[in-house]
This record gives structure tokens, sequence and C-alpha cells, in this order.
């Protein structure tokens, strides 16, 4: 965090990717279409955004066995998406680790099994509407069909797998490490391997894979339905009715845009690269490269606009020296 060469990389990847984005557009149309974008589906877009944050603190709130009270950990979902926003790979979800450890006053094995269940189940969800999309869409750019939905089914396939083998897999590695190993260090991250998989085994054995993976399902229609609603705030005043922007494509669009968040290089904020994989993907499913482009920048402005507003409120809110979160059983 503190070295430049990455900062410096992050502000060239920015700049560099939002010069040439913004060469293809008019700038004049961009501003025109950010002030006509339309309320009503701009509420409807925070409205499903606070849902989904409701409903992954729901799934925390039954991950952790009901420990934590839920306005904690709705706060703490806030803060977590202000860091996965900002940070690149993913790396803003070990904020929640953090937030759980510390705040919350739970132990890191929880926080971290927690944290892995609700990711591989995430994945889970996703595959279906992966699935159904794909099915009403057809394919896409240079993809079969067929190729698409071995993907999606590989996805919910995979989680699974490694659902199933994390457990045994852990131990193992706690073995290979040395729960008695003489370095401290190496001993310490053993015993923590093998405290996560108790904790895995203990979520498992709660039966709680029906409510967690209703959670996921709801967590995914929240985000993507709301950003449904804020493409077409964006795209209704240049024209486009709803039949035209397809749900099911701005679905598509949206998760080829999300995919940009996992990349290890990562401009600022994720200002460029969440845009240039935004206008590729939406471009490729039948948008003019102009309305791909500048919806993309429009919808990520907003979207980090609200999200950076409530994680940075929510913060604050956990990190005061005077909250300590108190266990609800």
């Amino acid at each position: 965090m503190w070295r430049w060469r990455p900062w410096l990389i992050s502000f060239t990847v920015t700049g560099g990717i939002f010069w040439y984005l913004l060469s293809q557009i008019d700038i004049s149309e961009l501003l025109k279409t950010a002030w006509s974008m339309t309320p009503r589906h701009l509420w409807m877009f925070v409205t499903l955004l606070f849902a989904g944050v409701i409903a992954r603190a729901l799934r925390f709130w039954i991950l952790l066995n009901r420990t934590v009270p839920i306005h904690f950990l709705t706060a703490i979902v806030m803060a977590r998406n202000l860091f996965v926003d900002l940070l690149p790979a993913r790396l803003g979800e070990l904020s929640y680790v953090y937030l759980i450890t510390k705040r919350a006053n739970r132990p890191t094995e929880d926080a971290l099994a927690s944290l892995f269940l609700a990711v591989l189940f995430d994945v889970v969800a996703l595959t279906p509407l992966l699935l159904l999309a794909v099915l009403i869409v057809g394919g896409v750019a240079d993809f079969s069909l067929p190729v698409l939905v071995a993907v999606a089914i590989s996805l919910a396939v995979g989680a699974f797998i490694v659902m199933w083998a994390a457990a045994p897999v852990g131990t193992w590695l706690a073995n290979w490490i040395g729960l008695d190993h003489p370095v401290a260090w190496r001993a310490q991250l053993a015993q923590l391997a093998e405290r996560t998989v108790r904790a895995l085994r203990e979520a498992y054995n709660q039966r709680i894979i029906g409510p967690v993976l209703l959670l996921s399902m709801v967590i995914r229609l929240c985000k993507f339905g709301g950003y449904c609603f804020l493409v077409l705030a964006i795209m209704t005043p240049l024209g486009y009715t709803v039949g035209e922007t397809g749900v099911f494509r701005i679905f598509l669009g949206v998760v080829g845009a999300e995919l940009a968040a996992a990349l290890p290089i990562h401009g600022i904020a994720g200002f460029g690269t969440f845009e240039a994989a935004w206008a590729l993907s939406f471009s490729q499913l039948g948008f003019s490269t102009e309305h791909a482009i500048m919806s993309g920048i429009l919808a990520h402005a907003v979207s980090q606009l609200v999200e950076y507003s409530l994680g940075t409120g929510a913060l604050l809110y956990v990190m005061r020296p005077t909250v300590t979160s108190k266990r609800s059983d």
C-alpha cells in the first residue's frame, strides 16, 4: 500500500484506458446523458442495492451461527463492499475478516470459514442465472452456446467440489505445515488452518445449505436487478426501451464487467478496467460502441458513489471506539 510503484501502475492503467474510451465518444453527449438519467430507475437501483446488503448480512448471520447482531453485520457488509471496490483481485474481501475478528469479537477461523462458504455459494447461485441468460440470449461474440453452457455448469460443479474437499485438504495442509513446528509462525498458521477446518465442519453440521443458497440467490438477483435498473436509467434517455436493452443481455454484460474486479492489475478503485470490460461486453452483446462506453462510465460512477457513501458511513460507525458488538445468543 505504501510503495509508489503499484500506485503508479494503477494511475497509468486508469489514465490510459480512460483516454482511449473518452476519445471514442462525445463528452458533451456523456454529460447530457448523465443529467438525463431517469430518477425512478435510479431509486430502484439504490433500493435493490440496499436489499442485497441486508440479504448478505443475513447470510453471514447464519454462517456465523447467529452470534453477531444483524445491524452490526449490515454495517460490516457495507464497509466490506467499499474495500472490495477499492482493492484489486477481490483483496477487499479480507476487510470482512478483519472487522469480524477485531470489531465483532469473533474468532479468526469463524470469519475465514464464513467468508469461504459465502464466496462458494455466490458462485453456485450465479450458475442458474448464467445458464438462463445464455439460453435466452444465445451465443455471445465468438463463443458457441454449448461452450457457454459448459462453462456455467463447470462453475457450479467446481464450487461444490471445493466445498466438499475443503475440510480434508485443510486438515492435510495443517499437518503438512506442522502443528508443532519449531518455527512459531508456521505452527500458528497450521493451527489456524486446523481451527478453520473445524469451523467449516461445524457449519456443515448445522444444515444451513438450503437457507444460505436461497439467500445467495437473493443477493445475486438484487445485484444484477439493481444494475438492470441502473442501465435503464442511462439508456432510456438515449431512446432504448426495456425490450431493446433486454434484462438478460444486461445480466451477461454485467457479469463480464464484474470479472474485471478479479484482475491483479487494477485501475484506481477499479476505474478504467471496469469500464473497459463493460464496454467490451456490451458492444459484443449488440449495443453500439459509443453507448456501451457511456453506459459503463456512468454505471460505474453512480454505483461507486452510492457504495462509497454507504461504506464510508458504515466504516466510521463500526470503527468508533465506543462501538462493541455483543453476541446475540
